[in-house]
């Protein structure tokens, strides 16, 4: 027997089913770094990710732990250490308010200061959770994904390029908005390899005389109905 015997309405999720899409969330220069995160987070967790919603599946938290725990398995299994699952709520136990989103989101934070990462890139609960501050939520992602390479894990190819070029990813952003003629050979090469990068990701051809944000219009219509994985049936 149901034990709704007030026929009361079902609780809305604590994070909705779909919030705005990635152009909308996060300036576009961030777009094929997060498009790059997703792929690299569907490769180590298995996980299919609408890349459209990126920040509203990682908002939940799940996703991210997800991802810890891997990371976690995959450098005891390099260091010959024991590993330990770290615990969190899955989507189904989330509840219908925030405390197990922020719990998760916490948990991750924790496991990135443990995993090694430098505190001044990590972002509050609320950066994520709430939306307050996408851009450190990020900056909170890119250095796991950083702290990857140094542990010899498979990281993103975006960090693949930092790491081959011993640039940043916003100084390699940065050059899209000085003109090639006022670049040196070096400079240009770094930045045709991240054009690269964003035609093998799906994003189209790149005018690499011209700033990231120009791609805006493009980006947002090629990004529906993205996926990193498969798509689910």
């Amino acid at each position: 027997m149901s034990q709704n015997l007030l026929n009361l309405p079902k609780p809305e999720p604590p994070i909705p089913e779909r919030g705005p899409c990635l152009v909308d969330s996060i300036p576009v220069r961030y777009v094929p770094l997060c498009v790059d995160l997703a792929h690299w987070i569907n490769d180590i967790t298995g996980v299919s990710i609408e890349i459209d919603q990126f920040w509203t599946i990682l908002q939940r938290g799940c996703v991210l732990c997800n991802l810890m725990n891997k990371l976690n398995q995959i450098n005891c299994s390099n260091t010959n250490e024991s590993y330990k699952y770290i615990g969190y709520t899955v989507r189904e136990d989330l509840g219908d308010g925030l405390f197990y989103v922020r719990l998760n989101v916490e948990t991750f934070i924790r496991f990135a200061k443990n995993f090694g990462c430098d505190k001044e890139l990590l972002c509050e609960v609320g950066e994520l959770v709430e939306r307050k501050n996408l851009e450190r939520a990020l900056s909170l992602v890119h250095a796991v994904a950083r702290r990857s390479a140094e542990l010899k894990i498979p990281y993103p190819r975006s960090v693949r390029l930092e790491v081959k070029y011993q640039m940043s990813y916003n100084d390699i952003v940065d050059l899209f908005y000085e003109d090639n003629s006022e670049l040196t050979k070096f400079q240009i090469e770094v930045k045709d390899a991240l054009v690269q990068l964003c035609m093998s990701w799906g994003l189209g051809k790149i005018d690499s005389n011209k700033p990231l944000d120009s791609n805006r219009k493009a980006w947002k219509e090629c990004l529906k109905d993205m996926y990193a994985g498969d798509k689910p049936e």
